[in-house]
């Protein structure tokens, strides 16, 4: 079968994501067999000039970790929230221009709206990076006060409210009922690991979501539910912002 357009997802490393797979299952739904959606792994964010040129039929991409903010300066145009977040997970090609648009925060408010709480009023999210932009933007939308965590306390661009994971104690998190990890720590295939905040402060009132779904259940899924929290993973933020990317692929003439 020969395939008109090309899509695809650009990271490091990619070979774990299931946006290939939910993708696939959209172009069936759909009946667009003129589409075809891979992963490319990038290990440097240099190599997405070499591959647009290798890839004429290369129309549109999601991008995670950890190029959110490092492919800014490759694209043209970033439509509002994408300027405002100061991070990127999806691009298309319009008229021999990329434009860069960010569906993370819209897939992650919708995917904790259920489960939101009249108490979660605080949060913690922890990580610096584009996936942490993007969170912030939605709780600010939501109006969830949140404060980063950092592994230093060097202050990024873009970022306000910065403690370090040793500013941490009990009392912090028993104060932050909303707990957000936005790294990739526990990520496959190092799935044993697990951020380093003082577990016994979280209880059966937090709710802890962790934007990593492979695997499905991670540690940190785990500890919080032993703890008695209510914790989920990043699989309904993935199908939702991947929805989103769709809907804006297609007004744009996809």
């Amino acid at each position: 079968m020969t395939f008109s357009k090309l899509l695809g997802l650009i990271g490091h490393p990619v070979l774990h994501s299931k946006s290939p797979l939910l993708f696939k299952e959209k172009f069936i739904k759909e009946g667009r067999h003129d589409l075809e959606y891979l992963p490319f792994d990038l290990k440097d964010i240099s190599d997405f000039k070499f591959l647009c040129e290798n890839n004429p039929k290369l129309i549109a991409l999601n991008v995670t970790i950890p190029h959110k903010e490092s492919i800014i300066p490759f694209l043209d145009i970033l439509n509002d929230d994408a300027r405002e977040i100061g991070a990127v997970n999806t691009i298309m090609k319009l008229d021999g221009k990329w434009f860069g648009y960010n569906t993370d925060s819209w897939g992650f408010s919708r995917s904790i709206q259920p489960f939101l709480k009249g108490r979660h009023e605080r949060a913690l999210i922890l990580g610096t990076g584009g996936a942490a932009k993007a969170v912030g933007f939605a709780m600010k939308k939501i109006g969830i006060e949140y404060t980063f965590v950092s592994r230093n306390s060097e202050v990024k661009p873009g970022f306000e409210k910065v403690i370090t994971y040793s500013d941490l104690t009990s009392e912090a998190l028993k104060h932050n009922l909303l707990i957000v990890n936005c790294t990739p720590v526990g990520m496959s295939p190092d799935c044993k690991g697990v951020v380093k905040i003082p577990w016994d402060g979280v209880g059966k009132h937090h709710l802890m979501v962790d934007l990593v779904y492979n695997p499905e259940i991670t540690l940190f899924v785990k500890k919080a539910r032993e703890q008695g929290a209510v914790a989920m993973n990043g699989l309904d933020m993935l199908r939702l912002q991947a929805e989103k990317s769709w809907d804006i692929w297609i007004e744009n003439g996809l």
